[in-house]
């Protein structure tokens, strides 16, 4: 995934500040302990939602404790972990990272892959141990990738091009539980939002997949120039309105004392992240 699932941390409190921080720095210990020290430094905002997602449906207690932080080894930090799914939200990033460096040695010219094929044996060590823990993530990760080849071939437009990834999150996220009418909640909402990362990310490079000559789902009706003129509008009121079926779907979920957190992303950090994207065109224009 993309980075694009973030908290607006001006509407954090300064206790969900840190409670979000601290899973933020368990999962990055889990995936330096389980993965290499290199894997730590792959860890996005989005498989954080995912595991503060998972400790918010379930039951158990996470635990909490004090680890040095890999950027400053002087400073102490909490990290935050829960049995089960701290490892496991760990497996799927390494399982979706593969994926994507696969993605990005397809697309990339020669030389902006070279950094990629550096590090490719290492990602390819950590999806063959991750993929053992989490064999169903690792069958949809495959799926999904086949899937995207193909819309990519058809020059599929914007809704068919993000299917793939929101079938993919659909079932990511509804595995998170294991009653049957959160799970059916879930599904939605996860599909919701591998269509918003997938819409986002293409807004997001819509420029450069034009320079590049990349696939972009955006540059099947329009070039960006037009896009440009239409100061992305069309695009954009589609990602807000991804945003706003996701948001009831997300109201339906029952949700432990992780709640508010996950809300300031649903609720204000989605919206944040697109208007960021806007905003980094505007300077550009």
């Amino acid at each position: 995934m993309f980075g694009y699932i973030r908290p607006f941390r001006p509407e954090l409190r300064i206790k969900e500040e840190e409670a979000y921080r601290s899973v933020y720095c368990g999962l990055c210990k889990e995936l330096g302990k389980n993965y290499g020290v290199f894997a730590r430094l792959t860890l996005s905002y989005d498989f954080t939602f995912l595991a503060i997602l998972a400790m918010g449906l379930g039951q158990g207690e996470p635990s909490f404790s004090k680890v040095r932080c890999l950027a400053n080894p002087l400073k102490q930090c909490v990290a935050c972990r829960q049995d089960k799914i701290t490892p496991a939200i760990a497996a799927k990033a390494m399982i979706t990272l593969y994926y994507k460096s696969l993605d990005q040695l397809c697309d990339e010219r020669l030389f902006t892959r070279l950094p990629v094929y550096a590090v490719f044996p290492l990602f390819r060590h950590a999806w063959n141990k991750a993929r053992q823990t989490e064999p169903e993530t690792e069958r949809l990760a495959a799926e999904m990738t086949q899937k995207q080849a193909a819309a990519e071939t058809q020059q599929a437009g914007p809704d068919q091009a993000a299917e793939p990834t929101a079938d993919f999150l659909a079932c990511v996220c509804e595995s998170l539980s294991q009653d049957p009418v959160q799970r059916r909640v879930l599904h939605r909402f996860g599909y919701l939002l591998g269509r918003y990362i997938y819409l986002s990310d293409a807004l997001d490079d819509l420029e450069k997949d034009e320079t590049k000559k990349r696939f972009n789902p955006f540059l099947q009706s329009c070039s960006a120039e037009e896009w440009k003129r239409l100061s992305y509008v069309p695009a954009a009121d589609s990602i807000r309105g991804t945003i706003a079926e996701l948001a009831k779907a997300f109201e339906l979920l029952q949700l432990n004392d992780w709640r508010p957190i996950l809300e300031n992303i649903v609720y204000f950090g989605l919206k944040h992240s697109l208007q960021t994207i806007l905003q980094k065109k505007e300077k550009m224009a």
